[in-house]
């Protein structure tokens, strides 16, 4: 009897888990719905663009926004494209548009030009990250969708952003998404107009503020000591302290001011002045000057100056085709247990992996090693520059690997290692391997908060 309720228990145990499968595999899990959301009045269509477009209200204030009031009809279709306004800054272009009768996404592309310059290949379509803002993609009323597009500055033929422009010209695409999940996006190529731009890099204005606060770290200390604004962006100055020459590369955090802005950043800094090093980091600009703000840093990226060092024999791994176990190196540096275990052969090349062993920390603040992939080094270039995660390869009589003849490359396998390929003609020709990676990086995960304090003139 007991077998007999075991048989029949296992079955029904075999029947639910086979129901499970058929359905895991059978029938796709439902994607989530993007809602667009619904303005009742003009004033939410703005709220919108303020929530879009950090620096807007203070672009506005200084009479930076150009009006253009273009209205363009859709072949065939009983709705059209409205180019409203032009903000064209320091940093990027803005296109605010709108389409009625369309109450769905619909997305902006094209190409802006200089009226002598127009060019024979034009992009329809820039991606979605080109369209109003990180979390909402516009915004509908009165039956019509509202929106803008980020566009890069033009630049001449040497890279530099032109300083003075009077006239654009504008090639419209507008790319109407498909309302069915298998339906296809239509593209529509609309009549190219002329936009009165009047544009000057000198009329944004920028304010420099002074400001003195401190993060105390242990022992190191970030100082915060101007922030310069303009409509266009916010950049804050500071020192990274008391950390020898390691140099300071990405800062990831975040913002909130007295006047209720809040923006999130991950800005790679600008070097000022050689050591003992200054910086400024980028940040989205503020709608309403503030008297403090509250910053956050979540993590700062650093190039230091630690740097790993390997011996390979290769007698002990000269298998045709062989995957060897390894354990090359026990290096601990900033909590990252780091070495090679494992080398790989075959007949054209030969890879090394580079273990990084990392524990999850729980308490902030930390430092950890990054695992990114290295850069190599050349002969062309002093092997003692600041060159993060520098890879240097020599055989048993220290010539360095020939980049220009032989085979190479390196890929990185995130929050494990680094595999690292070089030619099989080297590593037969060599008696022993040197490897070094010198400029570790690694991130100082800190998640603090500080106070900043705008000391304007009074």
């Amino acid at each position: 009897m007991n077998k007999k309720r075991f048989l029949i228990f296992s079955f029904a145990f075999v029947c639910i888990a086979a129901m499970i499968i058929f359905f895991l595999f059978f029938f796709p899990k439902s994607e989530p719905v993007v809602t667009l959301l619904t303005a009742e009045e003009e004033e939410d269509v703005g709220e919108f663009y303020y929530r879009a477009v950090p620096g807007l209200k203070m672009a506005e204030n200084a009479g930076l926004i150009r009006p253009v009031n273009k209205r363009l009809d859709l072949p065939g279709r009983d709705t059209a494209l409205n180019i409203d306004r032009i903000w064209y800054n320091n940093e990027n272009i803005v296109l605010f548009y709108h389409v009625e009768e369309m109450p769905r996404e619909v997305y902006l592309g094209g190409e802006l030009y200089l009226p002598s310059a127009e060019p024979v290949e034009k992009t329809a379509f820039h991606g979605t990250a080109s369209i109003g803002g990180p979390n909402e993609k516009g915004i509908l009323y009165q039956g019509g969708f509202y929106s803008c597009l980020r566009l890069p500055l033009l630049r001449d033929n040497s890279g530099k952003a032109y300083t003075e422009i009077e006239t654009l010209s504008y090639t419209p695409f507008l790319t109407i998404p498909g309302q069915e999940e298998k339906e296809t996006s239509e593209t529509v190529q609309l009549k190219s107009f002329d936009i009165v731009l009047n544009y000057r890099s000198d009329q944004e204005t920028v304010v420099k503020i002074p400001a003195e606060s401190q993060m105390e770290l242990d022992p190191e200390r970030i100082h915060f000591y101007q922030v310069d604004m303009a409509p266009s962006v916010t950049r804050i100055y500071f020192q990274y302290l008391n950390s020898g020459r390691d140099r300071v590369y990405r800062v990831k955090g975040s913002y909130t001011t007295d006047k209720g802005e809040s923006y999130g950043f991950d800005s790679y800094p600008a070097v000022i002045t050689d050591y003992p090093y200054h910086y400024s980091i980028e940040v989205p600009p503020f709608h309403i000057p503030p008297e403090s703000l509250q910053l956050r840093i979540d993590s700062v990226h650093l190039i230091g100056g630690d740097s790993v060092s390997f011996q390979l024999d290769t007698g002990s791994y000269s298998a045709k085709n062989h995957t060897y176990d390894a354990d090359i190196g026990k290096d601990r540096i900033k909590e990252t247990d780091i070495g090679i275990r494992q080398i790989a052969l075959d007949p054209q090349t030969a890879e090394v992996f580079v273990k990084y062993g990392q524990e999850e920390e729980s308490t902030k603040p930390y430092k950890k090693l990054e695992v990114l992939a290295p850069n190599w080094y050349t002969r062309r270039q002093d092997s003692e520059e600041k060159q993060m995660n520098q890879l240097v390869i020599r055989d048993h009589d220290f010539k360095p690997y020939d980049l220009d003849r032989l085979a190479y490359g390196a890929e990185c396998q995130p929050g494990k290692g680094i595999r690292i390929r070089m030619s099989r003609e080297f590593w037969d020709a060599s008696d022993k391997i040197f490897l070094d990676i010198r400029n570790l990086s690694y991130v100082y995960e800190i998640g603090r908060d500080i106070t900043v304090k705008l000391e304007y003139e009074k």
